[in-house]
Parts: C-alpha cells; sequence; structure tokens
C-alpha cells in the first residue's frame, strides 16, 4: 500500500515536471520532444530512479502517438480542401452528363467521381 502510494506520487511529480517543461520554452516539434524526454529518461536511469523512468517512459509513449507536427496537419487538411473541390467538381461533371443522356459518358463521369471519393476517404481516415 506504501509502495502504491509512492508510486503515485512519483508519477504526478514526473508528469507535472514534464507538463511544466513543456509549457516553458520547451521543445516545439514532436521530434524536439522526444529527445528532451529521453534525456530525461536517460538522467532518471543514471540516478536509479525507477518511477521517474517509469512515467517518463509513458509520456514518451503519449508523445509518439499522439504528437503531430503543425506542417504536417496543414498539408493534410490542404490535400483534404483539394480532394473535396475535386469531389464537388466530379459531381458537377456527372450531372452535366446526366443531362447529356449518354450511357457512356455517364459511366465514364461515375467511375471519375468514384475514385475522387475514395481519395478523399483515404485523406480524412489518415
Amino acid at each position: 500500500m506504501r509502495s502504491a502510494l509512492l508510486l503515485s506520487i512519483c508519477l504526478s511529480v514526473s508528469c507535472v515536471l514534464i507538463v511544466d517543461s513543456s509549457l516553458a520554452g520547451g521543445p516545439e516539434n514532436c521530434a524536439e520532444r522526444r529527445l528532451e524526454i529521453l534525456r530525461q529518461i536517460d538522467r532518471a536511469d543514471a540516478a536509479n530512479n525507477a518511477y521517474r523512468q517509469m512515467g517518463l517512459e509513458q509520456a514518451l509513449a503519449n508523445v509518439e502517438r499522439y504528437c503531430r507536427e503543425p506542417a504536417v496537419d496543414e498539408e493534410q487538411k490542404g490535400a483534404i480542401k483539394q480532394a473535396e473541390a475535386e469531389v464537388r467538381r466530379r459531381q458537377n461533371h456527372l450531372k452535366a452528363a446526366r443531362q447529356y443522356g449518354d450511357v457512356k459518358v455517364i459511366k465514364k463521369h461515375e467511375a471519375r467521381l468514384e475514385r475522387a471519393e475514395a481519395r478523399l476517404l483515404r485523406l480524412t481516415n489518415e
């Protein structure tokens, strides 16, 4: 019971220190965050601080799981906008083809619309 309390206190302190260092002009991108946490893990290992090391390893796992580069997010948003515009354009082409009435042209535009929708779906699922 006492060791569980000590473990929870150490993990809480580790999380506070990690959050504090990230708010105080800390690393700006994911690679810098990973590197800083790895340095702290090495220091905790050298000091035989197993509880801090466990907390830092959890923080590293969270960074690797959730951290995204802002530039990558902006590129992704741009690609999604472009794919949405392509879907709208293909829908308009299909509508015009249906008004024209040629089955061959309609099928061609339906296939193009399906490809554009598949691309949009793929981008939104990434």
